[in-house]
């Protein structure tokens, strides 16, 4: 009880900071296309998403970048390009420091969804995040902060939710119940970059119900159960965090030499089924 306190206790202050830091009157409500916002993981850049969001471009009429967001390390904002009514816009947001926490991610996303709410009169969303990214923007949606636009449809991409290889995790050493919704054998604690996979589950009530999500792993087909980096059990450990939605959690596996843990961000296959599952 006393870990839910605190975390209850971090995350009121969080939303209630970064209500106050984004600054100004609220823009008219935006009326074209529901935005969808790329978000990267640790030691990631804007490379990590560029390739998507060309691709989607290219082959997706009426889909194009509208808006770079671009979070420095002091946590300011730098905006570029502007906000169009087409079908597809496309959001990329940045972490200029990509050595941070997801819990420091966490905020800096509601940052940046604060100001595409308030400045850009966005209402809606969709997202997609890449590696530690998803853990980021997990917490943050689990906190559901005030002013934010809702988000209706979430794809991830190679989450670790539960450890990652080399870092806390060895290749198939924790094993998941698929008849109880992917529950982990092992529960990792937290580390200076990832809350523990307890904490993840104290947050777990607060994550809204509604959002569809769309749960994309890699499986390198080496006997590793892994991307190389994130194990299948990590990648669908997220099933018990999110067993609760309305819409059960739809998993899907990228098999093949190809499906390495940046492999996932420059596939057209794996780009198909983002846009099918956004868009149609």
């Amino acid at each position: 009880m006393k870990l839910k306190k605190v975390i209850s206790t971090l995350v009121a202050l969080m939303v209630a900071f970064v209500a106050c830091s984004v600054n100004g009157h609220a823009a008219s409500t935006y009326s074209g296309g529901t935005p969808t916002v790329f978000v990267h993981g640790l030691q990631g850049t804007h490379g990590s998403t560029d390739t998507m969001i060309s691709d989607l471009s290219k082959r997706y009429s009426g889909t194009k970048k509208v808006l770079t967001i671009n979070v420095k390390a002091n946590g300011e904002l730098e905006t570029s390009g502007k906000f169009q009514k087409v079908k597809h816009p496309l959001v990329q947001i940045n972490f200029l420091n990509n050595s941070a926490s997801t819990t420091t991610n966490a905020h800096w996303f509601t940052k940046a969804m604060t100001y595409l709410y308030q400045k850009e009169g966005v209402r809606n969303v969709n997202i997609v995040a890449h590696s530690a990214g998803n853990v980021a923007v997990y917490q943050a949606l689990a906190a559901q902060p005030s002013h934010t636009p809702t988000t209706k449809k979430f794809v991830i991409l190679a989450g670790p939710f539960n450890g990652v290889i080399s870092l806390n995790d060895e290749a198939n050493k924790v094993k998941v119940n698929s008849k109880d919704h992917y529950k982990p054998s092992v529960m990792y604690p937290a580390n200076s970059y990832y809350p523990s996979y307890q904490q993840l589950m104290q947050l777990s009530s607060s994550f809204p119900k509604s959002i569809k999500v769309l749960n994309i792993y890699g499986n390198l087909g080496d006997g590793s159960n892994s991307d190389g980096l994130v194990s299948n059990a990590s990648a669908l450990s997220v099933n018990y965090l999110l067993r609760h939605q309305k819409t059960p959690v739809q998993n899907k596996c990228f098999r093949g030499a190809k499906a390495t843990h940046s492999g996932l961000h420059k596939s057209q296959k794996v780009d198909t089924w983002i846009a099918n599952f956004l868009w149609k």
